[in-house]
């Protein structure tokens, strides 16, 4: 396993500076030089690190000492290896494959989907945000699969590609931040609808319970009603005020829900 890892390691590194010289030409309009080569490396790495993979789940299924610190390793040259191949794209992506490619209507697509973004409301109720979570989920799937297919080939040439990206780029940004927002408004209604169904709940309980002369045992209920008002219910109005400060922080934060908060 050491072997292996270690080869990958020389491979990255060796793809790595040869990318950097053919960056370089590419500055200057110079003919590539290690494209080629690069692939090949790039190759024999990404074999090696599937064996590695393996030999890592054999390590945790046998339960090695340091099978935690080996995935973190392997893992650690895999981010090194997607990063590699992504600068490779970026690089080799040229005009003379753009022609085999089929083209993707980029501009189109990217508004369309900052437009449902920008479009996508806030709740107000619990239903509507767990249906508006769900359907975010999908978008946001979509909008990371735009990535693979997302190059100069498609783009139709390598100008269109740097304002794609560009614009894809701050698409998904908006969707992280949509995501955020859903969350933390799911994590904040949650709180609050805890709190008013445990107070609605003991609100019925007190309007409910004999206040009269004819009560069975006045001194137990008279202990359990204080009890309550001491401990359960100053509990509940710590969170009830820390749910308040919070509410406010967000619509200080213009939280896109700032209505649905308030």
């Amino acid at each position: 396993m050491q072997a292996n890892a270690d080869q990958v390691e020389k491979d990255i590194l060796k793809s790595e500076e040869m990318l950097a010289v053919d960056a370089e030409n590419e500055k200057k309009d110079l003919p590539f030089q290690h494209k080629n080569e690069i692939s090949i490396k790039l190759t024999e790495a990404e074999n090696l690190l599937k064996d590695l993979f393996l030999d890592v789940d054999k390590a945790k299924k046998l339960k090695h000492l340091q099978a935690k610190e080996i995935e973190k390793d392997i893992i650690h040259l895999h981010e090194r290896w997607l990063k590699d191949c992504a600068f490779y794209r970026d690089i080799y992506d040229q005009i003379d494959d753009v022609s085999l490619m089929p083209r993707i209507n980029w501009g189109l697509i990217l508004n369309q989907k900052q437009k449902e973004l920008n479009g996508e409301e806030y709740g107000p109720t619990m239903v509507d945000l767990e249906k508006q979570i769900a359907a975010h989920n999908i978008l946001h799937k979509e909008i990371i699969a735009y990535s693979s297919q997302l190059c100069v080939g498609s783009a139709g040439s390598k100008e269109k590609y740097n304002a794609f990206k560009k614009q894809y780029n701050n698409l998904l940004d908006n969707s992280k931040w949509r995501r955020h927002y859903l969350s933390s408004l799911y994590k904040y209604m949650l709180g609050c609808n805890h709190e008013l169904n445990f107070l609605g709940e003991e609100q019925e309980k007190i309007k409910k319970q004999d206040w009269s002369d004819h009560i069975v045992d006045p001194p137990h209920i008279r202990r359990h009603y204080e009890n309550f008002k001491n401990n359960g219910l100053l509990f509940h109005e710590s969170e009830v005020n820390r749910l308040q400060d919070e509410g406010e922080r967000l619509i200080e934060l213009n939280h896109p829900a700032s209505d649905t908060i308030q």
